[in-house]
């Protein structure tokens, strides 16, 4: 699935099941995905910070696959439910 839209947001991100993600990236989506009948306007992207070059406020293209997952929040907790997120296989 092909994502365009802005950077809102990004930090370190440590994901302890896959040791290649580092970066976390929050995309406001031009025009909002439906995903099981929701409407999704802003999407998290997990990615390695190599992969994920661009800076806050830019707009880029990201192609990925969407998963259901228990993201951990700034805070350092995990989401009680999960949610949509983008794993990132190219980014433009």
């Amino acid at each position: 699935m092909k994502i365009k839209g802005k950077i809102v947001r990004k930090r370190p991100y440590f994901d302890h099941e896959d040791g290649s993600i580092n970066c976390i990236t929050f995309l406001e989506v031009e025009n909002s995905i439906i995903i099981n009948g929701e409407s999704i306007k802003i999407i998290p992207i997990l990615c390695t910070d190599s992969t994920m070059t661009k800076a806050v406020g830019e707009n880029i293209e990201v192609e990925g696959e969407i998963e259901y997952k228990r993201i951990f929040t700034s805070s350092g907790k995990r989401c009680l439910s999960p949610i949509p997120t983008l794993r990132s296989t190219a980014c433009c």
